[in-house]
């Protein structure tokens, strides 16, 4: 299987598949480095691979709940819920993330930034 990468101010993200129903991939992060707040109009599954990063998960009165995820664990993010990812900790952050889903437009702006 061949990853895509495509560089990020952040890290990077990796595309592994993507298709109208499902896309997955692995975000990485750097330390100290966060997303800016994102939706995305399909459910989210986070699942850390290496690292910890830090979840914001934002209800509709913009209140918020916070969720470190360490190795090993995971998180659903429901369809448009919006959400931020961000790596506060010291060592860089590997977040795999499935997207069952059509968010082939968000692939497709990705993919017109910078491959690596």
């Amino acid at each position: 299987m061949n990853f895509e990468e495509y560089k990020l101010e952040q890290g990077s993200i990796m595309i592994a598949y993507s298709e109208k129903n499902l896309s997955v991939g692995v975000l990485k992060l750097m330390p100290g480095k966060e997303l800016a707040k994102h939706n995305r109009p399909a459910l989210e599954s986070l699942f850390q691979l290496k690292g910890k990063c830090k979840m914001k998960v934002f209800e509709d009165d913009n209140s918020f709940i916070e969720v470190v995820l360490n190795e090993g664990e995971s998180i659903n993010i429901s369809s448009l819920k919006f959400h931020i990812h961000s790596n506060p900790f010291d060592e860089e952050s590997f977040t795999f993330w499935k997207a069952t889903g059509d968010i082939t437009e968000i692939i497709k702006d990705i993919r017109s930034g910078q491959k690596m």
